[in-house]
């Protein structure tokens, strides 16, 4: 691996939301699941159900910018209603009652927003709460309509979304993520106005990826993504609505501004991989399209477009990889235990009425080699997962 690729990799961690972040934004989101269930009681409906959407359910958010405001989407999913729509209250009745329910839970006042009632906190952060019901299409099929203020019920369904980019991610690996994050941080550093639906959506149709080479995905896959644009300036969602382009409404002036900051983007890295020997001066190519938030490399040659050796030996620096699996298993509800010494994790698994007591194993390598996962009292392999840095 070039060393461009592990400055890459450090800048994805460097931008991806930590801890404490994850932990504030949530208790947040928590707090208003109950005011909005405890309120819908007292007024005699249905405790709605409730679903964290967008870059959050997706792990590709990234830390906004120092006076940026993190967006974290949940879903407020009414129930209690027939798939009759004439059965349904109006859009704009649903979100005064949201907004009613979330009133005074900060000192900003709720926005009542065309798709979504707004919760803006003063620690740079807002909580958006899109309202459905899931219903029947044309066809038959279950999905959920949206309450847009304007427009009454409409099809929007994102945990469909959510689903197809988790497919594509389990088919072609996790780098995927990274791309998606990399572009964000780009972004909103260069402040250029495409959504994040548009640039996962971009970096899935033009997904390219050099094994274990961040620097040249990433490379390819905007090379890729201009030249689908230039071809057709056209972003469709892949699930329903899949006729709804999300650059429908961009102006002929944004679209020459996303190709032109595209073209600079590409022509940045290229000069970086491919023209620079000296780490440092690579990286400051670099911080002029990602900012300062994109490490500096050392100020010495290396090979930076050739280089393709073998994985990195991880320090300790990198060894919270194993312990951030294991939180997100136990996030994820399932039971296990941490190993430190043996730098495993001990699962357990209930089916049948049976118990079975996985391993998994990091290599030695981790994340540039695959972890095994067996069953422990009979030292078999069941199977290897890529679990990458996420």
């Amino acid at each position: 691996m070039g060393s461009l690729s592990k400055l890459f990799l450090d800048f994805h961690d460097e931008n991806s939301l930590t801890k404490t972040y994850k932990e504030k934004i949530t208790k947040g989101r928590d707090a208003l699941r109950n005011k909005i269930g405890n309120k819908f009681e007292e007024k005699g409906r249905k405790k709605p159900q409730h679903c964290t959407q967008g870059s959050y359910a997706m792990k590709t958010a990234i830390m906004p910018l120092d006076g940026d405001e993190f967006d974290l989407d949940n879903g407020v999913y009414l129930r209690g209603y027939s798939t009759d729509q004439d059965d349904w209250p109006a859009a704009q009745t649903v979100h005064t009652w949201v907004k009613e329910a979330v009133e005074k839970h900060t000192s900003n006042s709720p926005i009542d927003k065309n798709t979504c009632i707004r919760v803006v906190y003063e620690d740079k952060y807002h909580i958006d709460l899109p309202i459905y019901i899931m219903g029947e299409n044309s066809a038959g099929d279950s999905i959920a309509y949206l309450a847009h203020k304007s427009k009454g019920w409409i099809e929007s369904d994102p945990k469909a979304f959510t689903a197809w980019f988790q497919g594509y991610v389990n088919e072609n690996g996790q780098e995927i993520r990274r791309m998606v994050k990399y572009l964000k941080a780009w972004k909103d550093y260069k402040n250029i106005d495409i959504k994040g639906m548009a640039i996962t959506i971009l970096v899935c149709n033009n997904f390219s990826v050099t094994e274990k080479r961040d620097d040249l995905s990433l490379l390819d896959t905007v090379t890729n993504i201009i030249d689908s644009l230039e071809d057709s300036f056209h972003c469709y969602k892949p699930v329903t609505p899949t006729d709804e382009d999300l650059f429908a409404d961009v102006s002929e002036t944004s679209k020459n501004e996303i190709l032109k900051g595209l073209n600079n983007l590409k022509k940045k890295l290229d000069a970086a991989i491919n023209e620079k020997s000296n780490e440092k001066d690579a990286t400051d190519i670099l911080q002029k399209v990602f900012g300062e938030r994109f490490p500096t490399g050392e100020d010495a040659d290396k090979d930076i477009a050739e280089s393709t050796a073998g994985p990195i030996k991880l320090g300790n620096e990198d060894k919270h990889l194993h312990k951030d699996v294991y939180e997100y298993l136990v996030e994820s509800g399932i039971s296990c235990e941490y190993m430190e010494k043996e730098k495993q994790i001990k699962i357990f698994i209930q089916t049948e009425g049976n118990q079975y007591e996985l391993r998994m194993k990091f290599p030695q390598y981790y994340p540039y080699e695959f972890p095994e996962i067996y069953i422990e009292d009979q030292k078999r392999t069941l199977y290897t997962t890529f679990i990458y840095r996420q």
